[in-house]
């Protein structure tokens, strides 16, 4: 989950790297008034994804007034798919040359990439020439020495006294992407002054977790409240993770994530169903799994609910069926008119059973049913309600 630019630049400035003076504003009087102490500015959208300028979120003041014309346009729009509740404002910075360095981790080992062409058109660049971007593989063990550093930018084509100084600093960002725990951070454009100083003008980073830790203020406000409330959970409540992410369709989506949650999404769309949200869950704590299920449920698009995981060997899904049946209970679900189905077997899966059997009309697979035919299944009843619907 990508972090939002003002938090990484406070971690990189916490490392004395070399960053802009800038700071948050989530009202354009807020924004003229940091515009106020440092002079020319760019006003960036605080979203936590990239290619802002390429969206017209990243705008340029020279003074306090335009600072607030350009903060009010950009607060409260859209971007890229999150909603902006604030901007960064951040000092002008005199650029002669752009540079492009990114850490990433796809894949073992992780890989740092740069290019001597940063910016924002280093994408459409690097289609056009694969050459631009150089590529080194780091031994997680021995990390990135200074000297590694260099030498992939000699090969970037990189020369002359910045050298050493953008060795140094690329050194150093490693250490800032394996102690972030992060899959991804990208530095561009690393901004070369008239003076030959290095500036980390441009910033992105992901975590796999930060949103879902809360740790994410500018995130989460593009969250509804469903969603929000998962993640005070998780937070808060022992035993494990949940995770919820909504969807615009109309299957809900208890499923335990990984490839078998993948897989199984990607099936209901082959089968022409919708799925209202997908989720993520190791664990079987029953006051964890409730406040899952109920986010599921309160959804209002969801017409149907398929409950369905991978063949659990260790965990017993007793503990997360149960919960599932008393929500059904507690809001005395027409399961004609709302169809739910449930694939899980593993341990527990006698008293699971037991517990779906209370609720006449709940459609559990027979044992060892492929994931296909619970997809199969839960599409054709959710059609078959949508249609039901319609005619009453």
């Amino acid at each position: 989950m990508n972090v939002t630019e003002d938090k990484i630049k406070a971690q990189l400035r916490g490392r004395a790297l070399p960053v802009p003076r800038g700071g948050a504003a989530t009202t354009p009087q807020a924004a003229a008034e940091i515009a106020r102490e440092l002079g020319a500015v760019v006003i960036k959208a605080l979203v936590p994804i990239g290619r802002r300028g390429k969206a017209g979120a990243v705008r340029f003041a020279e003074t306090p007034a335009e600072a607030e014309a350009a903060a009010r346009d950009i607060i409260g729009t859209t971007i890229n798919g999150f909603a902006c509740g604030a901007v960064y404002v951040e000092e002008k910075v005199a650029i002669k040359d752009e540079l492009y360095l990114s850490f990433i981790l796809e894949d073992y080992p992780p890989q740092v990439l740069v290019s001597k062409q940063g910016g924002v058109e280093i994408e459409t660049a690097h289609a056009s020439n694969r050459d631009i971007v150089h590529a080194l593989e780091v031994n997680p063990i021995k990390g990135l020495p200074v000297w590694s550093a260099i030498d992939l930018w000699e090969r970037a084509g990189v020369s002359g006294k910045t050298l050493a100084e953008l060795g140094k600093l690329t050194a150093d960002l490693y250490s800032q992407f394996v102690e972030a725990d992060a899959t991804l951070l990208e530095l561009n454009p690393i901004a070369l002054g008239a003076d030959d100083r290095l500036t980390l003008v441009g910033a992105m980073m992901a975590t796999e977790d930060t949103m879902f830790e809360g740790g994410d203020d500018a995130a989460a406000g593009s969250l509804n409240e469903r969603e929000r409330r998962v993640i005070e959970a998780n937070r808060n409540l022992p035993g494990g993770m949940i995770r919820y992410t909504e969807l615009d369709g109309d299957i809900g989506l208890f499923v335990g994530g990984g490839g078998a949650g993948l897989t199984q999404h990607d099936l209901i769309l082959a089968a022409g169903g919708h799925p209202a949200n997908h989720t993520d869950a190791s664990t079987v704590n029953p006051d964890k799994v409730r406040v899952l299920i109920d986010a599921i449920l309160d959804n209002p698009r969801v017409k149907s609910l398929f409950v369905s995981w991978h063949y659990q060997q260790m965990a017993r899904i007793d503990r997360r069926v149960i919960p599932v049946i008393d929500a059904l209970k507690a809001r005395k679900v027409d399961l004609e008119k709302f169809p739910v189905v449930i694939r899980m077997f593993g341990p527990g899966e006698e008293e699971a059973r037991k517990a779906a059997a209370e609720l006449p009309g709940i459609h559990y697979m027979p044992h060892g049913a492929p994931l296909s035919d619970g997809v199969r299944l839960i599409v054709e009843l959710t059609e078959k309600a949508k249609r039901l619907a319609q005619v009453q």
